[in-house]
């Protein structure tokens, strides 16, 4: 059998014991967890409504340990002893904690520790000559992930699935390029997780807790790590490869640390602020939530896998814009209101915080993140435009070129955009206008870049294609940038048509449009629009903000039924008494309220 074939075997194989235990072992432990009063209880800063079953961890943690431990006389070595020994350590902490509440501090303590095992048996990052560098990165990157996956453990399966397609992100990995152990430790923390996952999606009779979330966090920082430590020297797959792989932990850890920083909220403590519970509040399901971040981290992942049929140089591309994208995604699930009851308290703390009072004057203005945005996509833009030219042959001079033009672009294009006023506009209300002014202003910070080039450096070994090139890609992603934020805004928000009050619209012009607008984005007025009717023929079939328009006024009475509308609004400013007056008769034939919208002006 062909070497390729044996290790896909070998891993599926792993992955199928592994999730066979964890199916048997955790219904187990659930049990001993109810019998004993071993549960989670609900709180104000946590997401689930009934106590539920703890140590779900217990049978992730003995899983893997029953199916490792044979290989382990074969596989023996310093890094696995290190592993082994910091993966217990982070267990024992964990484990402690859901018993008796440990101080984050402590915790820390512990992840540290366990963190400089690791590094002591030989498994860091490896940035070349830097060794002091790489030791210090390597440590506060095991503990800052282990963490992470604890902060996400906060919604039904979130954590588990999580770990799953993580663990196969690396699985893959490590089939084509990396060590063989690190598939067999991915490969068992898969099956295990899938096994638990099983019990704990939504809604989910048994949490992993403390034990589970840092054991699984702890095993997968070490083995991103393990899995890019051959690359010497390379960058791009020391760092960039990790971050992708656990993406969804680094970019909910990140979010809430900024967003508690504004509040002057501590960090360490628990709450309902996360990118999952703002998701639900936008009106998706805990369900819907689950499985959307799910595909982000698969997207991720697949990302961090292919870097292997990438250059760097472009594997580096692909990398920041979808970095960006996840920044524009922050943003926009920042705006979400998320009504704790602890926030007033936490914001009148705040005039007492002076690194809070700080860090919100530097950030309080979201002009300040849509510039560092923008910065990157300068970057971006014109070394995609020299890639392009040169056919992703890049010479140290043509680099050295690259290197000494960026603050030059970045600072004639930043002061250009500001002046043209492009910081003044709100993301969430972009129109055509706005898409037209972001042209414009591309367009001269671009025209204003090649002049000081030419100025300074008199186009001695510049091309001028580069520029070309350079002003297209700014200016696709200036604008995907706000454009990202306002889909995100409009798709959203619409998921929520599913409660409410059925409302049907009549009229589906310029008033209606404005009505369904506000019902689609104001989830407290109770509204869920099913519907336009218009006297207009042609417009039935079409959709505005994703409501259909069902027909005309000859056909109210039968729409009003198959619906079940409950409410008819009239959004014709200019509708006539005698078409109102049949409106409110024909609505009060089958017992459904009529009103008319009143007029803004």
């Amino acid at each position: 059998m062909p070497t390729f074939t044996l290790k896909l075997v070998l891993i599926l194989a792993v992955i199928l014991s592994t999730c066979a235990l964890s199916l048997v072992l955790t219904p187990l432990t659930r049990s001993l967890s109810a019998h004993f009063g071993w549960v989670a209880r609900p709180s104000g800063s946590r997401w689930h409504r009934q106590p539920t079953p703890l140590f779900g961890g217990v049978a992730i943690f003995l899983s893997v340990a029953i199916l490792v431990a044979p290989f382990l006389p074969r596989l023996w070595e310093p890094r696995l002893l290190a592993l082994l020994a910091g993966a217990v350590i982070v267990f024992a902490v964990g484990l402690w904690d859901d018993f008796v509440k440990l101080r984050p501090v402590t915790k820390l303590l512990g992840q540290i520790i366990a963190a400089c095992i690791v590094v002591a048996g030989g498994v860091m990052l490896n940035m070349g000559e830097h060794k002091f560098l790489s030791v210090l990165v390597t440590i506060l990157w095991i503990a800052a992930v282990t963490n992470a996956f604890n902060l996400i453990d906060n919604m039904d399966g979130l954590c588990a699935g999580t770990a799953v397609i993580s663990s196969v992100m690396l699985v893959v990995y490590s089939v084509m390029s990396a060590d063989p152990l690190v598939g067999l430790f991915a490969a068992s923390l898969a099956g295990a997780s899938l096994g638990f996952l099983r019990y704990n999606f939504s809604p989910a009779s048994i949490f992993m807790g403390d034990c589970g979330s840092m054991f699984i966090g702890f095993l997968l920082a070490v083995l991103s790590v393990w899995a890019t430590s051959s690359y010497v020297g390379d960058l791009a797959a020391t760092l960039m490869v990790p971050v992708l792989v656990l993406s969804v932990p680094i970019f909910d850890t990140t979010f809430v640390s900024f967003t508690r920083l504004l509040r002057g909220q501590s960090i360490a403590q628990g709450g309902r602020d996360h990118a999952s519970h703002r998701l639900v509040i936008l009106g998706l399901s805990e369900r819907r939530t689950v499985l959307l971040i799910y595909a982000f981290s698969l997207i991720m992942g697949a990302t961090a896998v292919l870097y292997s049929y990438f250059t760097i140089s472009i594997f580096f591309v692909v990398s920041m814009v979808l970095v960006s994208g996840a920044v524009v995604f922050g943003l926009f699930l920042g705006e979400v209101k998320i009504g704790e009851a602890q926030l007033p308290a936490v914001m009148a703390q705040r005039k007492s915080n002076p690194p809070a009072v700080l860090f919100a004057t530097v950030l309080h203005k979201r002009s300040f993140v849509e510039m560092l945005l923008d910065v990157v996509s300068i970057c971006l833009a014109y070394y995609t435009a020299t890639l392009l030219r040169y056919e992703n042959e890049l010479t140290a001079e043509r680099l050295t070129i690259v290197w000494r033009t960026l603050p030059v672009l970045i600072s004639v294009k930043l002061v250009s955009l500001y002046a043209m006023g492009l910081y003044r506009s709100m993301w969430r209300y972009l129109a055509f206008a706005d898409l037209i002014h972001v042209f414009r202003a591309a367009t001269i910070a671009s025209v204003l870049s090649v002049l000081a080039v030419l100025m300074i450096w008199n186009f001695k070994g510049y091309s001028r294609t580069v520029f070309v090139i350079d002003w297209l890609i700014t200016l696709m992603l200036l604008s995907g940038t706000r454009l990202l934020f306002r889909g995100l805004r409009e798709t959203l928000p619409g998921i929520r048509r599913n409660s409410g009050k059925r409302v049907l619209i009549v009229g589906a012009g310029d008033a209606g449009e404005m009505l369904v607008k506000e019902m689609l984005n104001n989830p407290r007025l109770g509204y869920q629009p099913v519907g336009f009717l218009d006297d207009n023929p042609a417009k039935r079939g079409l959709r505005m903000y994703g409501v259909e328009v069902m027909g005309t006024r000859a056909d109210l009475g039968r729409i009003l039924i198959e619906e079940r509308v409950e409410e008819v609004v009239i959004a014709i400013p200019s509708a006539e008494d005698e078409a109102l007056l049949d409106f409110f008769v024909r609505c009060g034939e089958v017992g459904v309220p009529c009103r008319r919208m009143q007029a803004v002006i």
